[in-house]
């Protein structure tokens, strides 16, 4: 493939080096261009190809799980994209189709536990709602029921999913930056959307009139980081259990905050205790199902 023939190739030393670093220049330009035209060409094969979509979000799903179990035998420390790889018996070069770093893999964790947590805290919301209205309970209590049980499902995830909370909260929970800005942004956005959820209940307890009015994002995030400092203590426990019983003072940080926040205190009480007794906040399954789940007929 020729770019600089016929008449317009210079004679002359100087021109000739002139010539061709403008050559080389050229080159590239239309090597950019070709990547960029066989980019977009893949591109649109897959957005017009649900077949293809969907098999690149089952691998997805696949390396996201043998990630989890990397990191529940060796530790985040341990996590490496070549032990990724070979749990799924693919090359490293393969592995950078899916995830372009050891960060992008981590930062995609971290999304899908905060999405099946959301979902699983959905599920639980839904689960409390449906035994609410057939019970006819009033309105306000069926708003603080849909709060507390959100919160009680953090703190359960927490106890009974510690390896998935522990990746989930390693990033959110320390001050530093852990990763680079971009897979950061995707993380807190996940968490944002899963925060704008709790939001969406305590919007619904102020119209009810069980909450007094003030700013759902701002509670919801006060909850969150209040539950999160909570359930870290759990470390301090270890050598005295009796000392500090972390999910007791986490159902007590959501009673207060809800007082703190007009509910009526009897109401709370109630709630709680139905929350308790009719074990909404329980979450069934193994925690490698909190990524995801593949399809039967792959």
């Amino acid at each position: 493939m020729g770019f600089c023939t016929g008449s317009n190739r210079p004679t002359g030393e100087g021109e000739t080096r002139h010539f061709d670093r403008r050559c080389s220049y050229v080159k590239i330009v239309y090597i950019f261009e070709m990547l960029h035209d066989v980019t977009e060409l893949d591109a649109a094969r897959n957005r017009h190809s649900p077949h293809v979509a969907r098999k690149r979000r089952m691998r997805i799903q696949r390396i996201l799980r043998a990630a989890l179990e990397v990191v529940r035998v060796e530790g985040r420390d341990g996590l490496t994209l070549k032990r990724v790889a070979a749990q799924q018996r693919l090359t490293t070069a393969a592995l950078y189709r899916y995830f372009r770093s050891k960060d992008a893999l981590i930062a995609e964790l971290q999304r899908g536990v905060i999405a099946a947590l959301a979902r699983a805290t959905g599920e639980r919301v839904d689960a409390a709602d449906r035994f609410a209205l057939a019970k006819e309970f009033a309105a306000t209590d069926r708003a603080l029921l849909a709060v507390v049980v959100s919160g009680f499902v953090f703190e359960e995830f927490s106890r009974c999913a510690p390896m998935e909370f522990g990746i989930l909260s390693t990033d959110l929970s320390r001050p530093e930056h852990t990763l680079p800005d971009r897979e950061a942004t995707l993380v807190f956005d996940a968490a944002w959307d899963a925060l704008t959820d709790l939001a969406g209940r305590l919007r619904q307890a102020e119209e009810s009139g069980a909450l007094e009015i003030g700013e759902p994002s701002e509670r919801a995030v006060a909850l969150w980081a209040g539950l999160q400092g909570i359930v870290q203590t759990r470390k301090l426990s270890r050598s005295g259990p009796a000392r500090i019983d972390s999910t007791r003072v986490a159902k007590g940080l959501v009673s207060t905050l809800l007082v703190g926040w007009g509910a009526d205190a009897t109401a709370v009480e109630r709630v709680i205790g139905l929350a308790e007794s009719e074990r909404f906040s329980i979450l069934s399954g193994s925690s490698i199902d909190w990524i995801g789940s593949e399809d039967e007929d792959d």
